[in-house]
């Protein structure tokens, strides 16, 4: 996979024959724009060569996937393989953005959790999924297809993995699946200007909203998305609002001792 910048696009082919002669590859595709749209598509074409399907082997996971048809990004491997250090042992997970596996497989297979259960809505993406908890034999993940709106479990998760560009659309989601204390593995675009405190304003602001208090919130900038935008990401622990459960006390009509209402 390769990008090849606009002044050598006339000769993109043959850039794409010396990649992949000297490499030894059986095929070169370029990236021309990214990932699109909610299935997280991709823009690419065949310079040289053919077959896109491969498995890509990274910090012991194997990926099957089709670059032409679902997404990988190589640039984010320090989110994928330091993930699984994070999530303690005995953890059920929740993926909402599963895909191929990127974060699901290596929680399951190194952090020692439970549970993880994997969401994905792209049904080619989800039948890499399937084929890749096979091939890894993480006989810990359970795949769920179709929208993690309607398809994610509830009251269930220690931890919820958002890794999708979309996920400020989701908390209401995430905050569902968590069982009790948990924490939200959050990413998004952000203009550059607005981070960290846009980014923690958004999530502590969703947290009040599910009655959930936020206990601490560790940021970090991924990498530089485009010219004023940064891919970052939030690690956000909450635990249950006590304030919160004596208000829904008052609201099914039973008497509370000195309630709190904001």
């Amino acid at each position: 996979m390769v990008r090849v910048p606009p002044p050598g696009r006339k000769q993109a082919h043959t850039i794409g024959e010396i990649y992949g002669r000297v490499l030894g590859a059986r095929t070169v595709v370029e990236d021309l724009s990214g990932v699109h749209g909610p299935l997280r598509t991709p823009d690419v074409r065949v310079l040289w060569g053919n077959g896109t399907e491969t498995v890509h082997v990274e910090a012991g996971v194997r990926y099957a996937l089709d670059v032409a048809r679902v997404m990988f990004s190589p640039g984010n491997i320090a989110e994928r393989v330091g993930i699984a250090s994070r999530v303690p042992p005995g953890a059920v997970v929740v993926d909402l953005f599963a895909g191929i596996g990127y974060f699901a497989l290596p929680i399951a297979l190194f952090s020692g959790a439970t549970t993880v259960y994997a969401c994905e809505l792209n049904p080619v993406a989800f039948r890499f999924l399937l084929e890749n908890v096979r091939i890894n034999r993480a006989t810990n993940v359970i795949p769920l297809e179709g929208d993690c709106a309607e398809v994610a479990p509830v009251g269930v998760a220690d931890w919820v993995i958002m890794g999708h560009f979309d996920a400020q659309e989701y908390l209401d989601v995430a905050f569902r699946c968590l069982r009790r204390n948990g924490t939200i593995v959050y990413h998004e675009l952000c203009p550059k200007e607005q981070y960290p405190d846009g980014l923690t304003q958004r999530l502590s602001t969703s947290a009040r909203k599910h009655w959930m208090r936020v206990t601490s919130i560790r940021t970090r900038i991924v990498k530089s998305y485009a010219p004023g935008i940064v891919h970052a990401t939030a690690e956000v622990s909450v635990t249950p609002d006590p304030r919160g459960r004596a208000t829904e006390t008052l609201k099914k009509g039973h008497s509370v001792r000195n309630p709190v209402i904001e």
